[in-house]
């Protein structure tokens, strides 16, 4: 069970500093955890399918924000609720509520908020009356590095959808501005967005395979890190030490162990699978 200490011990014997007299164990710290998102970075290790829900005619989902959410149950004799939010990391998340017949049947979101890990909770605040309603959030990590495929869940298939580059994925399914379907189709927009085209027509529930930075770790936390492909992260913290000390000679070879093991551990990930009519696409 590898924590932060077990790092320290292990950059610290590799710079002959067990005592900690040249580089204080934040110094370390701040090496090591840059390190380990260095590695999941060359090597997609941790790897997560988040469960998100697309909004009907909403193309940009953003990472670190609400996507959109599924009324799980309607309840009954509602005047004017409203809906709250909590936990999930981030903060600004809005919405109203729409009725028929005294249930909750839409959600319609006026802020998406940001600086969400996971997807926060909602609760159906009954004012004037009413119970029995609940509603299910989607959003995408706030530390998504990469997404690799997109499905949709439709009935009871899941439908893969197909990756194109933006430029190419613009062309063909933005010139529409007003065309709502199923999405058959995504691309990543800069390094925080991914779109999907056409616009939903619906909600859909959608599972985004994507890779995740790891967060830092402090105190006794155990490192999400697959103990396998742990062991390039110290030669890395070291070339970080010695690259600052400016000591670049043994910076060189401690990078150079670190793409060494690299290789030894794990092979770079493959990132998405392209489409076979772009074959020869210029």
């Amino acid at each position: 069970m590898t924590t932060i200490a077990t790092y320290e011990a292990q950059v610290a014997d590799l710079l002959h500093d067990p005592n900690n007299l040249v580089w204080s164990t934040t110094q370390l710290d701040l090496y090591i955890n840059e390190a380990r998102r260095q590695l999941v970075m060359d090597t997609g290790c941790l790897r997560s399918l988040q469960t998100v829900y697309l909004t009907q005619n909403v193309e940009a989902y953003t990472f670190g924000a609400v996507t959109g959410a599924t009324i799980t149950a309607g309840g009954s004799g509602y005047t004017t609720p409203t809906v709250s939010f909590s936990g999930g990391g981030g903060t600004g998340v809005a919405a109203t509520l729409g009725l028929t017949s005294g249930a909750v049947t839409s959600i319609s979101f006026s802020n998406y908020g940001s600086g969400y890990t996971s997807a926060p909770a909602a609760t159906v605040n009954p004012v004037g009356g009413g119970s029995g309603a609940s509603i299910t959030v989607g959003a995408l990590n706030v530390n998504t590095f990469d997404v690799l495929d997109v499905h949709i869940i439709y009935g009871n298939l899941r439908y893969a959808t197909k990756w194109y580059p933006w430029s190419i994925f613009s062309r063909l399914f933005r010139q529409y501005t007003t065309v709502q379907r199923r999405p058959v189709a995504w691309a990543t927009y800069g390094l925080t967005q991914i779109y999907v085209g056409p616009l939903p027509d619906q909600t859909y529930q959608a599972e985004v395979d994507t890779i995740i930075l790891p967060t830092d770790l402090s105190g006794s936390t155990t490192d999400t890190i697959p103990a396998v492909v742990q062991d390039p992260i110290k030669f890395y913290a070291a070339y970080l030490a010695k690259n600052n000390a400016q000591q670049y000679g043994e910076a060189a070879g401690f990078l150079g162990q670190y793409s060494k093991r690299l290789l030894e551990v794990a092979q770079p990930y493959t990132r998405r699978m392209g489409n076979v009519i772009l074959q020869g696409f210029a």
